[in-house]
């Protein structure tokens, strides 16, 4: 009988072993001995991969190792067979258990947090990007939740959020623009989006010029465009 340390650490598995060896008893002066520490070494190698919880699987992974004959080098002893069983301590057993369903608990408390987070991260985006999807947002998964009151929140929310955003100034720009467009007469917007536009072509942002151009329905680029790019 011995025993061997688990995986775990702090849990070991009780196990009882016999077999069958035979030996030139003028190699070695305790050749049982050297039998007995085969087999142990054998199991202590196998147990150090094996959690508490599974003493089964160690008696039978053992098992299939020992039992083949093993010729012990140097020694003159060969181990014909071996057979072991495995035993763990029921309070071992029910202290593992305990240990792992906190592990889980955690691993699961974790997980709940992370998506927790990567919703909040969402939805402030949301309302970083475009408060009305977030608006819409709340109006599918609990409309009875959303009033008047909402509405000016979320509006206060999403200046706040804007504000304490990477690149504040040009959200809050761009919601300046939005808010002071709309009140204009088209001929004063178009006038605006023009100006925009050639601005940016000077300085090489032609892509962007061209999008918004397309935004704002404007088919028609003013002539000189190209040649002042």
């Amino acid at each position: 009988m011995f025993t061997a340390a688990s995986a775990d650490g702090g849990y070991r598995f009780d196990v009882r072993a016999h077999g069958q060896w035979e030996a030139d008893d003028s190699r070695h002066h305790d050749p049982a001995a050297a039998a007995a520490c085969h087999v142990i070494d054998e199991v202590v190698l196998l147990s150090a991969d094996c959690p508490i919880l599974a003493h089964a699987e160690l008696e039978y992974r053992a098992n299939a190792r020992l039992g083949q004959p093993a010729n012990l080098a140097g020694t003159g002893v060969l181990v014909q067979w071996a057979t072991v069983h495995v035993h763990a301590r029921p309070e071992d057993l029910q202290d593992a258990r305990d240990h792992e369903r906190i592990r889980a608990a955690a691993r699961a408390a974790r997980e709940e947090q992370q998506l927790r987070v990567a919703q909040y991260v969402r939805f402030r985006d949301l309302l970083r990007e475009d408060p009305t999807i977030a608006l819409a947002q709340l109006l599918l998964e609990t409309p009875a939740a959303v009033s008047a009151e909402t509405v000016t929140a979320m509006d206060e929310i999403a200046k706040q959020v804007a504000a304490k955003a990477p690149g504040a100034a040009w959200v809050e720009t761009a919601r300046l623009l939005e808010k002071s467009f709309g009140a204009l007469p088209t001929d004063a917007k178009q006038f605006i989006v023009d100006r925009l536009c050639r601005a940016l072509m000077e300085f090489g942002a032609t892509e962007p010029a061209e999008r918004l151009r397309t935004v704002h329905g404007d088919s028609q680029a003013p002539a000189d465009w190209d040649a002042r790019a």
